[in-house]
């Protein structure tokens, strides 16, 4: 792995180049449960994506109301916006297997990419209580839930992960195939054959109802009164989330995120005590194409 940071600045210097490098080639499938088995192995986590999303979408007084009262939900990082015309997105996200969250209803999505431009697919990073860790494919012009979920244990590692400043990371990039029907595809890059490996594809309306796009650090917390912190900050004691080389497709060129086509939200700097995490604290190495969140 002594070249392994090399290897993920070549692919996402080439972005889309790798998937082209053998014209005629079938690209790989990213091994997954689908369907029914899909929403069975995320679990709650699922459902309370699902509520989040909701209420931002909704955006009504009474939704944030019944949100608060419920639990914290916070995240901080880039947003591509609706005028930047991207029609591609691709980021190298850290990936922790060991975390597990100590609390049934809390979950961790970290990092969770969707491009701007209404795109069907989230690609999310998910920890909850049980399941462990795993990689969504979150169908937003359909089912609206979890369309694919790959768990990151051994083998996922060794074909989809290098290591990245210090800790394992995959290559994940979602290009719009067909403008005409809002076709999105989203694939990992595979360390192994030197290629992307699909994960999912889907076409149609985004039903999240959002114009901006986003690439973010994600809670939804519950407060444990006997730490005076959020359970999964004491979960998550000594871990680093991050999200590097991030990339738009603007025009069919890849160009780095930038505080003007993806400015930080909901702040510039989070506070920790928005995220009942005191030991919080949060970086941007290069702006905005890289951001760091430290427990």
């Amino acid at each position: 792995m002594a070249c392994a940071a090399g290897l993920v600045a070549a692919v996402i210097a080439g972005a889309s180049g790798a998937a082209d490098a053998a014209p005629g080639t079938p690209a790989g499938e990213v091994p997954g449960l689908t369907g029914e088995a899909a929403t069975v192995a995320a679990g709650p986590s699922a459902d309370r994506f699902r509520q989040v999303r909701r209420a931002q979408a909704d955006r009504s007084a009474a939704a944030a109301t019944a949100q608060a009262a419920a639990q914290k939900h916070m995240f901080w990082g880039p947003e591509p916006q609706l005028g930047s015309n991207a029609d591609g997105f691709v980021a190298t996200q850290s990936v922790i297997p060991s975390l597990r969250l100590s609390n049934s209803a809390d979950v961790v999505y970290a990092p969770t990419m969707k491009p701007t431009g209404h795109s069907c697919i989230e690609v999310v990073t998910a920890y909850g209580l049980g399941q462990g860790a795993q990689v969504w494919a979150w169908d937003w012009c359909g089912k609206v839930g979890p369309a694919k979920v790959t768990q990151i244990n051994s083998a996922f590692l060794t074909n989809y992960t290098t290591t990245v400043n210090g800790r394992p990371a995959y290559t994940v990039q979602e290009i719009r195939t067909n403008a005409a029907n809002n076709t999105w595809t989203a694939q990992l890059f595979n360390v192994k054959t030197n290629a992307w490996d699909n994960l999912f594809t889907q076409s149609g309306t985004d039903q999240s109802k959002l114009n901006e796009g986003w690439d973010i650090f994600e809670i939804y917390a519950t407060h444990n009164n006997s730490t005076g912190r959020a359970y999964y900050c004491t979960d998550a004691k000594g871990q680093v989330f991050e999200s590097s080389s991030i990339k738009l497709r603007i025009g069919g060129q890849w160009s780095a995120a930038t505080a003007a086509n993806s400015p930080m939200r909901p702040a510039a700097t989070p506070r920790p005590a928005d995220f009942d995490c005191p030991t919080l604290t949060s970086q941007v190495p290069a702006a905005n194409s890289n951001w760091r969140v430290t427990i």
